[in-house]
């Protein structure tokens, strides 16, 4: 779910143009400080580790709950920099991803984390890959026919990529800034890093390695990457800036570019069988029955961005955004009804229970929602 992040206001996950704020260098890197209350502060997201509920949030903070959230304790975590998302494919293995370009890793359901990857790695894989592509182009160009066509436009690119490599230098320099915005793990082996500036990354060994993969995603301007989901017939999605939408068939190996849908930021990505939905900016939401070939509206009746969403096995979709806001639908994302929570608080994710009551987490850190005839908790 998700999102560009400041360490003050953490739901900047959802705004472009923040993406170059982190925390300083010699903060991020240092183990998060045990906190008193590690629920009540922002939190970014939470998933289900079996029964357990892990969340993560601001300062590094990590805090998980055996009891359907009703207390919570606090994980050992070896970053202080705001955490954006988090990933258990299964009960025991789990990955966060946050900023500094930091990957972290749990083999124990959440309760001790390792720092797998960070900002210095992916500043120096970006480095290589923009030097590599400048020697193809200039190659490229050396075959080609002077003053054709095609070296043209060789030339427009080659000089694309030199600045490429510029940025790629500054960033080595500048140090791990760059936050990765959302993490997605479809075993304990595979899985993917999205994030700022088209940062995207995959593992094939349960984040030994991480690797830069964006050869075969279709993005020369960078735009951020806000979310990447699997729907259960395989196929992945991603969401991002200026309506960004990409469908991989085949686990990633290539990504396609989907039809222009909304030119706002779509903060959000959802799939269940062949329906998809997208959401973002002012609570634009479309809908797609055929794997986002096509895409209608879904009217929501709000003007408040959507930042995250949830399809349980039920089949229940919700949808939670800025001021409090939490939308349902039981008919496969037809229609949503809407519920604010007292708080007005912005969340950023959330879980149902099964019995009407909802764990969402935000700007308020962990709270509850009743959805029973209206009345909230």
């Amino acid at each position: 779910m998700r999102r560009v992040l400041t360490a003050t206001l953490c739901l900047a996950v959802s705004l472009p143009g923040l993406a170059a704020a982190a925390d300083p260098i010699d903060f991020a890197f240092l183990p998060s400080i045990v906190q008193p209350h590690p629920a009540s502060g922002p939190l970014m997201d939470v998933a289900r580790a079996g029964k357990r509920l892990v969340a993560v949030g601001e300062r590094g903070v990590i805090t998980y709950s055996d009891d359907n959230g009703q207390s919570w304790l606090q994980a050992a975590v070896p970053v202080s920099t705001t955490l954006t998302s988090v990933s258990f494919p299964d009960a025991e293995n789990g990955w966060a991803t946050g900023h500094g370009g930091v990957i972290l890793h749990s083999a124990d359901a959440g309760e001790h984390w390792q720092l797998q990857f960070d900002g210095r790695q992916g500043n120096a894989q970006f480095l290589a890959w923009s030097q590599a592509k400048v020697q193809q182009l200039q190659a490229q160009m050396d075959a080609a026919e002077p003053d054709s066509i095609e070296a043209q436009d060789l030339e427009i690119d080659l000089e694309d990529a030199q600045y490429a490599v510029e940025d790629a230098q500054l960033a080595v320099e500048t140090g791990p800034v760059d936050p990765f915005l959302d993490v997605l793990m479809l075993d304990a082996r595979r899985g993917f890093a999205v994030g700022a500036y088209g940062m995207l990354y995959s593992t094939a060994d349960g984040g030994e390695h991480w690797k830069l993969d964006i050869d075969h995603i279709d993005n020369p301007d960078r735009y951020h990457y806000y979310a990447i989901t699997a729907g259960a017939d395989g196929m992945l999605y991603i969401a991002g800036e200026a309506g960004l939408l990409f469908r991989s068939e085949d686990s990633g190996e290539h990504w396609e570019r989907l039809g222009d849908v909304y030119e706002g930021s779509l903060f959000g990505v959802l799939a269940d069988g062949k329906v998809v939905l997208a959401f973002g900016l002012r609570g634009h939401l479309f809908r797609s029955d055929d794997q986002g070939d096509s895409w209608t509206e879904v009217p929501t009746d709000i003007e408040q961005g959507l930042y995250g969403g949830a399809v349980e096995k039920s089949g229940e979709i919700l949808l939670f955004g800025a001021g409090g806001q939490v939308l349902r639908s039981d008919d496969g994302g037809h229609s949503f009804s809407a519920r604010n929570h007292p708080s007005r608080a912005t969340f950023a994710s959330g879980l149902p229970d099964g019995t009407g009551n909802y764990l969402l987490v935000g700007m308020d850190g962990a709270v509850e929602l009743h959805w029973e005839h209206g009345q909230h908790e």
